[in-house]
């Protein structure tokens, strides 16, 4: 009866154990759907905004338009800078595009990531002012930003390398000051 009774005690203990693991597995699977999502949802953003930048004139996707691209921007930015935690560390199981190195080096990573939100804000800024030139700056610094990060902690599948590259480097890194 001892001998049951323990069976059965360890069994619960392994048993609530793995509900535990997968409940933390689960979680981290959704952060990073999340964040994934939500970084989808800035690249749109960012391509919206592009032409208004590029063009410095008048085009159908006006100046209100592109002010709440940016805010969204921003906000994006602001809400998955919290989704790194350790727990969401995949990267070696394949789950995630993210390489271990946003784990391993966390005050580069934070570097980078204030950055893109600073570029953001003034992006945002530089657009509710009408100061195209340093709209044009804002968007190549949110690109050197981006680029960077994504560059040093972003694991890319050849088939993705043409968009990243052409996304990241192209217009945006010319002329920032």
């Amino acid at each position: 009866m001892v001998n049951f009774f323990k069976s059965t005690l360890v069994f619960l203990i392994l048993s609530l154990t793995n509900l535990s693991m997968t409940s933390d597995f689960n979680e981290a699977l959704d952060t990073i759907e999340i964040r994934k999502t939500a970084m989808q949802s800035l690249w749109e953003r960012i391509k919206r905004l592009s032409p208004y930048v590029e063009l410095k004139e008048k085009v159908d996707y006006d100046k209100d338009l592109a002010v709440t691209d940016a805010e969204e921007v921003l906000e994006l930015l602001q809400y998955t800078k919290n989704l790194w935690h350790n727990s969401s560390n995949l990267s070696a199981k394949g789950f995630t595009n993210a390489t271990p190195a946003v784990w391993a080096l966390p005050k580069y990573f934070d570097k980078l990531y204030s950055t893109a939100e600073l570029s953001a804000n003034e992006l945002k800024e530089a657009i509710i002012n009408d100061e195209i030139d340093d709209t044009v700056v804002a968007m190549c610094n949110l690109g050197n930003s981006c680029g960077t990060c994504h560059a040093n902690f972003r694991r890319l599948l050849t088939s993705q390398l043409n968009n990243e590259v052409s996304g990241w480097s192209g217009k945006y890194i010319n002329n920032c000051e």
